[in-house]
């Protein structure tokens, strides 16, 4: 057997080690942040603002003390054209004295730029993923939570993320929740091309035919005064000749 030279047992020892490495990191566990919920909220905002595509909150409740909260981090991520999905119970679902405050709040994430589907059934899986890569999950209500104790886990993790997604049924909501939003900016397209078209038209017709009309008419109002001259001194020198 040949015998191998230093070097070439050096790089062995380094394939190893870096082989060695890779297993310890697949054994073990991913770290994970546990909050509660005196700490989760400033946490879960931070993931919002970092967002760069999409935000998913799956929150059965709703509360119109949160929808105050998450105003201006909802507006922030609406003029950065970052989309934002939740998924909510049906409005008959809920206690009949809380629907009042339930529809008003849902109307203030509606207005904010929020994608909103409900879901029949009661469902009460507690969610958020942010980007499809970070991932919430626990006890606490996100649209609504006010002085319950509560746990929240977060992994970032693009496959724990994915799974979740796939076992709530998200995809096929989310399929039409995009669907609908570039239906609906291309309508907006279309509405302001024809009022673009209709600015054109207005902008030519004032700027160009009307200065036109005007010449024309004042030009044409001279030649028949000076007609209506000629004409009234050709009648004088016929009534003279006479």
């Amino acid at each position: 057997m040949p015998t191998q030279t230093p070097s070439f047992k050096n790089y062995l020892k380094r394939r190893q080690a870096i082989i060695d490495t890779e297993t310890k990191q697949q054994e073990e566990p991913k770290a994970l942040a546990l909050f509660n919920e005196k700490t989760f909220y400033r946490s879960f905002l931070k993931d919002m603002i970092e967002a760069e595509k999409e935000v998913i909150i799956y929150s059965p409740f709703i509360s119109k003390f949160r929808s105050d909260f998450f105003r201006d981090t909802f507006k922030k991520l609406r003029r950065r054209n970052i989309d934002v999905f939740i998924f909510t119970r049906p409005l008959d679902e809920h206690e009949y004295f809380m629907r009042s405050e339930i529809k008003s709040a849902l109307s203030d994430y509606e207005e904010m730029g929020a994608c909103i589907f409900y879901l029949p059934g009661s469902i009460h899986e507690k969610v958020a993923i942010i980007d499809r890569e970070i991932l919430w999950e626990g006890s606490l209500n996100i649209l609504s939570q006010r002085t319950s104790r509560e746990l929240m886990r977060r992994t970032s993790d693009e496959e724990s993320a994915k799974q979740v997604m796939a076992h709530l049924g998200l995809n096929k909501n989310l399929v039409e929740g995009y669907k609908d939003k570039y239906e609906r900016m291309y309508r907006s397209l279309v509405a302001n091309a024809k009022d673009d078209r209709m600015k054109k038209a207005r902008l030519f017709v004032t700027g160009v035919l009307l200065p036109i009309l005007t010449w024309w008419l004042f030009f044409n109002f001279k030649v028949m005064i000076v007609a209506l001259k000629g004409v009234k001194l050709i009648i004088s020198f016929i009534r003279s000749y006479h």
